[in-house]
């Protein structure tokens, strides 16, 4: 049997829970860096190029552990090994999901999901990681068999995040469906990292200044008071302290952060983000540049636009 969930964390407290199969972590951040529409063989040299920046690592080292990663899972497919996908509500989970069951076969046999963004117990649930050991194994009872609607709706899905116009993106994040009742709102939560209308900020970065001008004098309070922010936390403090790192000229780091004059405007949206420091991001396929077509997101329509 084969466990397939979201990463190192989850994987200690399944070991920890006796779980009995091949647990597999799946370590990507979706949500970061490019994600274009390649063959599956040359989008993971992409991701492995990026990852190695994120984690200091050698490309060839971490392209060959995603390709590990996909030869397990194809083989487990491949011979109709029982296949049991462990994952969350947040953005992180659902786009590793996403991948996931869009690489499954039309008509997928023996793979089962668990998805869950609520705990018994745990009003704040954030996510399985958080969960002791027989909490997680309580979840076993909620697997269900995945279909090929289920396939369907995540190739759907793939297929528009590594595109580059946000607004077919943005027509899936209105589409909710109740097989994969997270992604919607997922999908929605990855554009609203488009810069926007009013300031020029990502919603992260809007927050990360929120909270400095709140009081939060180290990264690591920023992260915190962000994800606080957060209905369903995804971020990790390294690429939120990255996101933090970008905003130069915005919030002086030298010992306490605090905001600039340029960052108290910008935050009273009396200023451009865009305008003043520039933008480079990629969203899934799409490459957001301020010296090129740049998208953004108008909060009050809830839709990008160019």
């Amino acid at each position: 049997m084969l466990h397939i969930t979201n990463g190192d964390s989850t994987t200690a407290i399944m070991e920890r829970a006796g779980i009995a199969g091949d647990l597999l972590p799946w370590r990507d951040v979706l949500h970061e860096g490019p994600v274009p529409d390649y063959a599956p063989e040359a989008l993971r040299v992409v991701r492995a190029e990026y990852l190695a920046t994120l984690w200091a690592g050698d490309p060839d080292a971490v392209e060959r552990t995603l390709r590990e990663r996909d030869e397990r899972l194809e083989a487990a497919v491949a011979s109709a090994e029982r296949v049991v996908l462990w994952f969350e509500h947040d953005l992180y989970d659902q786009l590793q999901l996403t991948q996931i069951l869009a690489g499954l076969p039309d008509r997928p046999t023996c793979v089962e999901l668990i998805c869950v963004g609520t705990f018994p117990g745990r009003p704040d649930f954030a996510g399985l990681g958080e969960l002791e050991p027989d909490e997680l194994s309580s979840l076993w009872e909620l697997r269900a068999a995945v279909t090929p609607e289920h396939v369907h709706i995540a190739r759907s899905a793939w297929n528009v995040l590594r595109g580059d116009d946000p607004r077919e993106l943005a027509r899936e994040a209105v589409t909710p469906d109740e097989r994969l009742p997270y992604l919607a709102p997922a999908l929605r939560r990855l554009l609203e990292e488009l810069p926007g209308t009013r300031d020029g900020l990502g919603r992260t970065e809007r927050q990360l200044l929120e909270a400095v001008a709140g009081g939060a004098r180290t990264p690591i309070d920023a992260f915190r008071a962000s994800m606080a922010a957060e209905e369903a936390p995804f971020m990790g403090d390294t690429i939120a302290f990255d996101r933090l790192a970008a905003l130069a000229g915005l919030v002086d780091g030298d010992g306490t952060l605090r905001l600039t004059a340029d960052g108290e405007a910008v935050l009273a949206g009396r200023a451009d983000r865009v305008e003043l420091i520039g933008f480079d991001r990629w969203l899934g396929g799409l490459h957001v540049r301020a010296d090129g077509p740049l998208w953004r997101w108008d909060t009050e329509r809830g839709a990008p636009t160019r």
